[in-house]
């Protein structure tokens, strides 16, 4: 007589959040609503950036204005909608990760992120400054530029799950 076992797997980003445990594909997905989540920091993202959405780079005002609209219209049923922290931000960073911009060179975030999105993000403005972060997706830069009103960045929108 011949037995058989049967083991069913925990996935791997479930049994650990580490990055030597999940690969992309098990950290991004695409919802299929124009969201993407990321399981890892546990975050919704929308697929797309300002630049996609309103076809210009934007300034810090026109990026907080971006991220609340979002909210007000309850986009993707969801009321929470804003810009990220430096670290959320940060996150999605990842040289082996390769997406196109706008200008169809690569930038280093997950495919499952629409392309033809600006090459910059920027961070929620940082408390009690007149300042905000803002990532190069090209090569990881991170810069701390005075002011807000003289940004021409792209916004993305993120929202805790």
């Amino acid at each position: 007589m011949i037995f058989s076992t049967l083991i069913f797997e925990t996935p791997r980003f479930l049994q650990e959040s580490g990055d030597d445990f999940m690969t992309e594909q098990e950290r991004f997905v695409d919802n299929g609503d124009e969201t993407v989540t990321d399981h890892k920091m546990g975050l919704m993202w929308k697929k797309t950036d300002s630049m996609i959405d309103l076809k210009k780079w934007v300034n810090y005002q026109e990026a907080v204005d971006y991220a609340r609209e979002l909210k007000e219209n309850k986009f993707g049923g969801y009321d929470d909608w804003r810009l990220p922290t430096k670290d959320e931000m940060l996150s999605l960073y990842d040289e082996a990760l390769s997406q196109t911009d706008k200008f169809g060179k690569t930038i280093h975030i997950s495919d499952k992120f629409a392309s033809g999105c600006g090459f910059s993000m920027l961070a929620k403005q940082v408390d009690g400054r007149m300042r905000t972060w803002i990532l190069k997706l090209r090569d990881g830069e991170l810069e701390h530029p005075d002011g807000l009103w003289t940004l021409t960045e792209a916004a993305r929108a993120v929202r805790a799950l």
